[in-house]
């Protein structure tokens, strides 16, 4: 009979610990609440307005509105680079598009650090 008592006391704590833990992982849950992580890319563009932007620029935005809707002009001027965000009228597709201060369409790749600047060289003979 002490056996019997014995292993109900044992089930009965077991049973205590695991609603006991996950209670505290159901309530540790709930307090946390989400993780939201937002960054912000640094690649020098700014907001233009296009009226802003030289004639041959304005041009070359001016043929993208047959194909595309303009969602948004940036402009890095130390590049001198204009980025054009649009989306694509037929299959609303999002693309960015660069162009030159000439209104040339060109790639832009942002720059990455040089990798071992500082190392020297040695001269082969």
């Amino acid at each position: 009979m002490k056996k019997v008592i014995l292993s109900i006391a044992l089930a009965a704590s077991g049973i205590f610990a695991a609603t006991a833990v996950q209670a505290a992982t159901t309530v540790s849950t709930i307090n946390e609440g989400p993780i939201l992580e937002v960054a912000f890319p640094d690649d020098g563009f700014v907001d233009v307005k296009f009226e802003e932007l030289n004639e041959k620029v304005q041009a070359a935005i001016n043929l993208l509105k047959e194909t595309y809707d303009i969602d948004a002009i940036k402009y890095n001027a130390e590049k001198q680079i204009t980025k054009v965000k649009v989306t694509n009228k037929e299959d609303q597709s999002e693309k960015k598009i660069y162009f030159d201060d000439e209104g040339v369409e060109t790639t832009w790749k942002k720059p990455v650090e040089e990798v071992g600047k500082n190392i020297k060289t040695e001269e082969v003979l």
